[in-house]
């Protein structure tokens, strides 16, 4: 089996409300995806957080066999392609390898530990409404009317405005619902803790990128200073960027985005690497569906840790935000019943690419 062709499309989608974290503000859901035909019929896709340039995948990509994916990965590399651009090509080749041997991804990544997956619903965000805690207050309500057992909410904005809401949203969801909150590297050390303390009294479940990506030093003072899960790295590429993040244990969680850190293949050495030095990974999935089933195959794989008799949950990031090419893009979409969700049981991702959606939101 070879390789014959390889497209890349660029798509967008306008978001008819938009919304802000503690960074930006978000108007539209872009995102990059690809498709990788073979000579044998068979096509896979996948999705990066960028693209490789065209002259890179036809000296490296077209051609191969698809189940060479390492040799391709790191033919990707040494071209000079950074990790997520590799992303979207190594997950394809992974879609295109279970639907050869007519199994689910999680088959051929050594089985899985668990059907279904027990998920956080990511909203929350500020919008531009008159009363932010009122907006806040009914959305997490709704959650959990919706059967979701756990939550995100957008910090970042300023003591005020993320001690008064994160306490209103805790009395709201009661003392039963797993809640976490994501400053999105918005605050500096000094104030990720003075705000991380009153946050904390809310019994959050970790406090997610509370300063700079690559602050490790301030990671560790932070994480000194709460006594709280403190998590992060979503924003890292590559094994490399998460070794010392991972070796000083920097983050209590860490959560590699399969479409930024290098693909399912790159994914699995980061875990092996957090694995061995005793520090939990739930990854982060903010994209389309491509990205929502590689995520599920992904945990699906990851044993629990540590294993005990009622172990801290796997946890799958449900985004809840305005998204058609998460809700559309699938025939079939992935959906959570009462904040659990099924792993993809057919071949490859499991998923069937709607390709008139596909064309709607291809820009470029």
């Amino acid at each position: 089996m070879k390789i014959t062709e390889v497209k890349t499309y660029s798509t967008s989608y306008p978001v008819k409300e938009p919304f802000s974290n503690g960074m930006r503000t978000t108007r539209e859901r872009a995102f990059g995806i690809v498709e990788v035909i073979t000579d044998a019929g068979i096509t896979g896709w996948g999705e990066g957080a960028s693209l490789p340039a065209r002259r890179a995948i036809d000296e490296n990509v077209v051609g191969r066999n698809p189940f060479d994916y390492e040799v391709i990965w790191n033919a990707l590399h040494y071209a000079g392609v950074d990790a997520a651009g590799i992303s979207a090509v190594d997950i394809a080749l992974w879609d295109i390898m279970g639907k050869t041997q007519k199994q689910p991804v999680y088959a051929l990544l050594g089985g899985a530990f668990r059907r279904s997956v027990q998920a956080y619903a990511t909203g929350l965000f500020r919008r531009n409404v008159s009363d932010h805690t009122a907006a806040l207050v009914k959305e997490a309500r709704g959650y959990v009317d919706a059967g979701f057992k756990a939550m995100k909410m957008k910090v970042g904005f300023g003591p005020g405005y993320d001690v008064t809401n994160v306490e209103a949203v805790r009395k709201a969801i009661g003392e039963d619902v797993l809640f976490a909150v994501d400053a999105n590297c918005a605050y500096d050390r000094g104030s990720a803790i003075a705000v991380g303390r009153e946050m904390a009294k809310s019994d959050l479940l970790w406090f997610e990128e509370p300063i700079a990506a690559d602050d490790i030093e301030g990671y560790l003072e932070v994480k000194r200073a709460l006594g709280i899960r403190i998590s992060g790295a979503e924003q890292l590429r590559g094994r490399w960027a998460f070794r010392r993040v991972i070796q000083e244990r920097a983050m209590d969680i860490i959560q590699p985005d399969v479409c930024v850190c290098g693909g399912i293949t790159e994914y699995r050495r980061i875990h092996a690497m957090a694995s061995a030095n005793h520090v939990r990974v739930i990854p982060h999935m903010f994209g389309t569906a491509i990205r929502l089933a590689a995520t599920m195959h992904l945990l699906a794989t990851l044993p629990d840790q540590p294993r005990a008799l009622e172990p801290f949950p796997a946890l799958l990031e449900y985004d809840m935000s305005e998204n058609a090419l998460r809700t559309e893009l699938a025939k079939e979409p992935i959906r959570h019943k009462d904040g659990v969700v099924a792993v993809p049981q057919g071949p490859g991702l499991g998923i069937e690419i709607d390709r008139e959606v596909l064309a709607k939101y291809t820009v470029g």
